[in-house]
């Protein structure tokens, strides 16, 4: 595994768990993809991981079967879950929650929606990232002091952006940031150098960068940045399909 925290994803839909698979991963979660519950608890058992999100209705086993069977298991009882389904009705959502699940989402998934509920699941032991984040390969320019530097991106928040650079700025250096966008434009924004990663004596294949926090935003700033971080979360992936309404047949 990659050391990221580990997300079981369950639910029949094969569209749709391809569509969540994606976007968890590029949430930084390792995803186990599985189209049962069956299989899912199973497969929880050995690999023990730190999250798994459930489609409520599915055959055989549904959502709020195997919830029952994780909390009553010994090996599994504390594993936080997500419960995901098309069908909302109240005292199945209300049973999942009396469970102790961390939410009920709807598909199509809402994406904030979905963060909030990750971090609640406590994965990071420097406490709930509260800005959704992905990673961004581009080219961007640091204006400091006069002076221009050329740096590669490696992720990128609505309110930060971690970069790499030969010979990281000081630590608290005020810079701007041009961050190009899909349309051409490029946004400028200001920041600070909060962290920087230095190369070490022992791993010179170690990439010196930075961490930059945004600090002088003005709101469309925050909208485009919001949009920006969404759209690289979710482009090109699969369109959501909820599965047909098993109660109606």
């Amino acid at each position: 595994m990659s050391g990221k925290p580990l997300a079981i994803v369950v639910d029949d839909s094969k569209p749709f768990l391809m569509y969540l698979s994606i976007l968890l991963n590029r949430m930084n979660l390792e995803v186990l993809p599985v189209n049962s519950a069956t299989e899912a608890l199973e497969v929880a058992r050995v690999t023990k991981p730190h999250l798994m999100t459930m489609d409520m209705r599915m055959p055989e086993m549904d959502g709020l079967e195997a919830l029952r069977t994780i909390r009553k298991d010994q090996e599994l009882a504390d594993l936080p879950v997500i419960m995901i389904s098309s069908y909302l009705e109240k005292n199945c959502q209300w049973e999942a929650l009396s469970l102790g699940c961390i939410d009920v989402l709807d598909k199509p998934i809402d994406l904030r929606r979905l963060h909030k509920a990750i971090q609640r699941c406590n994965l990071y032991p420097a406490g709930p990232r509260r800005y959704l984040r992905a990673a961004f390969d581009a080219e961007i320019v640091l204006h400091h002091d006069g002076r221009l530097h050329n740096a590669k991106s490696v992720s990128l928040s609505e309110r930060g952006i971690f970069v790499y650079l030969r010979q990281p700025l000081p630590k608290d250096a005020i810079v701007d940031v041009d961050i190009p966008l899909p349309s051409g434009e490029v946004l400028r924004v200001g920041g600070s150098v909060i962290y920087i990663k230095a190369q070490s004596g022992y791993n010179k294949a170690l990439v010196p960068g930075m961490a930059i926090k945004f600090n002088r935003l003005a709101q469309k700033d925050i909208t485009v940045l919001t949009q920006l971080v969404s759209d690289l979360l979710t482009k090109d992936l699969p369109k959501e399909q909820a599965e047909p309404d098993l109660l109606s047949n």
